[in-house]
C-alpha cells in the first residue's frame, strides 16, 4: 500500500535482455528503425548495441518487433518487462510464450499448426506494428475499404460515436508532428534526468501528479518521445497516410472503447489488404490541448468530437509481420 503511494517515478523495473549475434547481423539497422523507443545505439555499418538512458537501465518495451523485422534472425530476447513495485507495478506473470491457441503442451512451433487457424486468427497473431514504410501512396479506394471496416464495428447503443480524419499531405503531417513535439519535449525534459539520477523533487512531483494523470505518467512513453526528439520530430515514421479516430463525447457509455474497437477493425482490415499499420498515441494528448486549438480547426475537429487515437498506415518496407512472444495475463476461471 505504502509503495503505491510513494513510488510513482521511475520505479524499479526488470527489462528483457536483447542479444545480437554479430556474425548473423547484416548491419542494416532495421531493428533500430522499428524500435518504438530510443533503445539502440547504432552507427551505419556497425552492429546495433542495446542501451538505456535518462534513468532507464534499458529502453525496451518487450514488443519483440526487432526480432520480427530482422532479415537474418540475429536478435534474441529473454526475460520480460516487469515493474517490481509502486504505482505502476504490473500483474503479468513473467511467462513469455508464442501464440498457442490450440493449448498444445510444450512450446510448439507456430508453423506446425498455423494452417489450422482461421484467417482472422492468423492476422491477430502475425500482425506487428509497422514503422518501416515504402515511399508509396495508399490509393483512396484502399483507404475507403479500411474505413468501411471501422464503420461496421460494434458500439454501445449502436450510436457509432466516431469520425475519421485521413491525412496524406506530408507537409501537414510534419506540421502536426512539430506542434505535438513542442508539448511532448517539454514534458519529457522535465521528467527524464540526463545523468540517470532520481532527484527527490522529481520523485515527489511526478508521484503526486500520477494521482491525477495516472495513464500519462507510466515511464514507457518517454522512451518513445526521446526517439522522436532525436529523429526530427518523426512521430509518424514517415508513413504516407495517417488516420485520426475521433470520438463523439456524447456517445453512450464509453465512446473511447467504441473508438478503440473501431480502430482495431480498421487495423486488421488494413493488414489483410497488405498494408502495415501502427497505432500512434503520442500526438493525441497534445492535439486535444488548448495550445493546438488552431490546428484542430484546420483539421475540422470541433466539439463534441476529440481525438482518441491515430493510425500510421502504408505499404511495409521488407518483412515486418511474424509471431513474437507475449507475457501471460492472469485469468480467473469461475464455474469450471
Amino acid at each position: 500500500m505504502f509503495d503505491s503511494l510513494t513510488k510513482g517515478y521511475l520505479p524499479e523495473t526488470d527489462f528483457p535482455v536483447r542479444k545480437i549475434d554479430e556474425e548473423k547481423c547484416t548491419r542494416c539497422g532495421r531493428c533500430v528503425e522499428t524500435c518504438p523507443t530510443f533503445g539502440f545505439k547504432w552507427q551505419k555499418g556497425e552492429v546495433p548495441i542495446p542501451r538505456g538512458y535518462g534513468g532507464f537501465s534499458q529502453a525496451c518495451l518487450n514488443c519483440g518487433n526487432c526480432t520480427a523485422v530482422c532479415p537474418s534472425d540475429a536478435i534474441t530476447m529473454s526475460g520480460s518487462y516487469s515493474v517490481r513495485e509502486g504505482r505502476y507495478k504490473n500483474s503479468l506473470q513473467a511467462q513469455m510464450a508464442f501464440p498457442n491457441p490450440m493449448c498444445l503442451k510444450g512450446e510448439k512451433d507456430y508453423d506446425t499448426f498455423k494452417e489450422e487457424l482461421t484467417d482472422v486468427e492468423r492476422a491477430i497473431y502475425e500482425r506487428r506494428s509497422n514503422r518501416l514504410f515504402k515511399d508509396k501512396a495508399v490509393p483512396r479506394e484502399v483507404i475507403e475499404r479500411v474505413l468501411e471496416a471501422g464503420r461496421f464495428a460494434p458500439s454501445a447503443g449502436n450510436c457509432q460515436p466516431y469520425k475519421f480524419v485521413v491525412i496524406q499531405d506530408q507537409k501537414l503531417i510534419h506540421e502536426f508532428e512539430s506542434l505535438a513535439m513542442k508539448t511532448l519535449r517539454t514534458f519529457k525534459n522535465l521528467y527524464l534526468d540526463r545523468d540517470g539520477k532520481k532527484p527527490l523533487w522529481k520523485s515527489t512531483l511526478f508521484t503526486f501528479l500520477s494521482y491525477f494523470m495516472i495513464n500519462k505518467l507510466d515511464p514507457r512513453p518517454f522512451t518513445a518521445i526521446e526517439k522522436a526528439d532525436n529523429r526530427n520530430n518523426r512521430i509518424y515514421f514517415d508513413a504516407p497516410c495517417i488516420i485520426l479516430i475521433l470520438k463523439d463525447k456524447r456517445g453512450v457509455s464509453n465512446p473511447d472503447l467504441d473508438a478503440g474497437i473501431c480502430a482495431q477493425n480498421m487495423v486488421l482490415s488494413a493488414h489483410s489488404l497488405g498494408l502495415g499499420t501502427c497505432y500512434i498515441g503520442l500526438s493525441i494528448e497534445p492535439l486535444n490541448y488548448p495550445l493546438m486549438a488552431g490546428f484542430r480547426k484546420k483539421l475540422g475537429i470541433r466539439h463534441p468530437f476529440e481525438a482518441v487515437t491515430s493510425i500510421a498506415m502504408g505499404y511495409p518496407k521488407g518483412k515486418i509481420d511474424g509471431v513474437v512472444k507475449r507475457d501471460t495475463p492472469q485469468v480467473s476461471w469461475i464455474g469450471f
